[in-house]
């Protein structure tokens, strides 16, 4: 049996065929403008499922970083606190050792018991430093005091945590009574009584070395953890670096086997649109048959 080939026959398939060479040269003119070569997942669902993974990695490791920074700024601001408070310590031992001097005058004791009530006020504004607007030596109290005007630590213990990675939860705060918070204060007020009274004793100069023994433990503590988010997130921002690079892999076009593609794509075009026109040419003759 022949089937009979008629003239719209011939002309819904060569159609059909150039629609098809003009949906493919769109896309790739699409690929090449963009740099992309999926915008749909039907383009390639096998990279869109890895895309989707990959992606969702980046974002996470992105948070990392920006907790890291965080973590890196309150750090920061709590080392230089607890500097500025074993400064004030150090210069409060200075002044203890001066008042036990036998040549120091009932005023000359007055004045460095003034000087060491003021540097007591300095140290509770110190402990009262905040970090967005949260005291970072008073675990998760409320308000924005760890100290407050009497000189008791009224701050916790709980932690401050931030996640830097996929598997590391680092504590971010330093404990009010790791820094001398609940017993430094005091311990100055002791200090500047007992110069008043004749000289300090040796019970404060056991305090006193004690608080600033906390302190440089403290600072040690500071700087290992600092150390610690600057190595998680250099580990961080490689592993980052390399899921840009996977993402562009499984994305991103061939410039130049694309270029290719087009032009041999606009050719076959071109040569099928001539191939068309001959195919079809209606005549009146054409309709009478």
């Amino acid at each position: 049996m022949t089937s009979r080939i008629t003239q719209a026959t011939t002309t819904t398939v060569a159609l059909r065929g150039l629609q098809a060479n003009l949906g493919r040269t769109q896309a790739l003119q699409e690929q090449l403008s963009s740099g992309k070569r999926i915008f749909r997942p039907s383009d390639d669902p096998a990279s869109t499922s890895a895309l989707m993974q990959l992606r969702s990695s980046q974002m996470a490791d992105e948070q990392y970083q920006r907790n890291s920074q965080q973590a890196k700024g309150r750090l920061t601001v709590t080392d230089s606190a607890v500097q500025s408070l074993s400064d004030r310590v150090r210069a409060v031992r200075e002044l203890m050792v001066a008042s036990n001097s036998g040549a120091l005058s009932t005023d000359g004791r007055s004045a460095l018991a003034a000087q060491v009530d003021a540097i007591r006020a300095e140290v509770v504004g110190l402990y009262n430093t905040t970090y967005l607007d949260r005291p970072v030596f008073g675990g998760t109290v409320p308000g924005r005091e760890a100290v407050d005007a009497t000189g008791a630590y009224i701050g916790n213990d709980a932690p401050i945590e931030a996640r830097i990675s996929n598997d590391a939860v680092l504590r971010i705060d330093v404990k009010g009574t790791d820094a001398g918070a609940d017993v430094l204060p005091a311990a100055l007020s002791a200090v500047s009584a007992s110069i008043t009274a004749g000289g300090a004793t040796t019970a404060d100069f056991t305090a006193i070395d004690d608080a600033f023994s906390t302190l440089q433990q403290a600072l040690g503590d500071i700087g290992a953890r600092a150390q610690r988010v600057d190595t998680t997130n250099s580990m961080v921002e490689s592993h980052r670096l390399d899921l840009v690079s996977r993402i562009s892999e499984n994305e991103d076009v061939d410039l130049p086997e694309t270029i290719m593609n087009l032009q041999a794509q606009q050719v076959g075009y071109q040569a099928a649109l001539g191939a068309a026109a001959k195919v079809m040419q209606h005549s009146l003759i054409d309709f009478l048959r």
